[in-house]
């Protein structure tokens, strides 16, 4: 009778040998968070190993994860968010202030073994920006925007900058004032910017929990006089 060969190892077929890393995910009071996502990163927030995109995972009912695949590193950081919640990801460039109590993990990850025990704790809530950027005389929305979200008090060079659709939600942390810059892809409109429709502040703050919805109007580029 034929021997069935045996599968061969990772590193026998020049494949590397990963680890993973459980854990479980609460909410600022302690309980479990189902449906959060889990991520790694290296320590500067970039992905492990020269990858182009994070991997990760999802928590299930009693808020628990496991986390395969993992690139083995000194210092892995593991992350959560889940935007619907409006717990947000500390590690995207659209998080404007990390709170100096935020306790991120940080786990030494080894080939073939697995982390266990690590516990992220959401802190308070952020809140949430949803933007129609409209043209000013039809009040339809534009075809596609490019805007720059930038943190009162701190260096334009590290303003967050996005293209996308002109209508779009979010999250921003508490605590800080964001400046947010519209300028339309058609350049058919001229540039506007946030402006609070209540108090006419340029910052937008965020309140935890909650969703603010402002409709940002564009004028069209006068033409000149022939």
């Amino acid at each position: 009778m034929a021997q069935l060969s045996s599968v061969p190892r990772p590193e026998d077929v020049g494949m590397p040998l990963l680890g993973s890393v459980e854990g479980v995910v609460v909410d600022p009071n302690g309980k479990p968070v189902e449906g959060a996502f889990v991520h790694e990163t290296s320590d500067d927030g970039s992905p492990l190993g020269g990858r182009i995109f994070r991997t990760g995972t999802t928590t299930d009912v009693d808020g628990k994860f496991v986390l395969d695949h993992v690139i083995p590193a000194e210092k892995v950081v593991v992350w959560a968010y889940k935007y619907s919640d409006y717990y947000e990801d500390f590690m995207e460039p659209f998080a404007f202030n990390r709170p100096k109590n935020l306790k991120i993990p940080v786990v030494e990850v080894k080939a073939g073994q697995t982390v266990t025990g690590v516990r992220i704790q959401f802190p308070q809530k952020a809140g949430k920006l949803h933007l129609y950027v409209r043209d000013a005389e039809t009040k339809e929305l534009v075809d596609g925007i490019f805007s720059k979200w930038c943190r009162k008090g701190v260096p334009a060079k590290y303003c967050a900058q996005m293209s996308g659709p002109s209508d779009y939600e979010q999250i921003v942390s508490l605590g800080v004032g964001v400046y947010i810059q519209i300028d339309a892809d058609d350049g058919l409109h001229e540039k506007s910017e946030y402006r609070n429709p209540k108090t006419g502040s340029r910052y937008f703050r965020a309140r935890s929990g909650e969703t603010e919805i402002v409709n940002i109007y564009l004028r069209k580029i006068k033409k000149p006089t022939p």
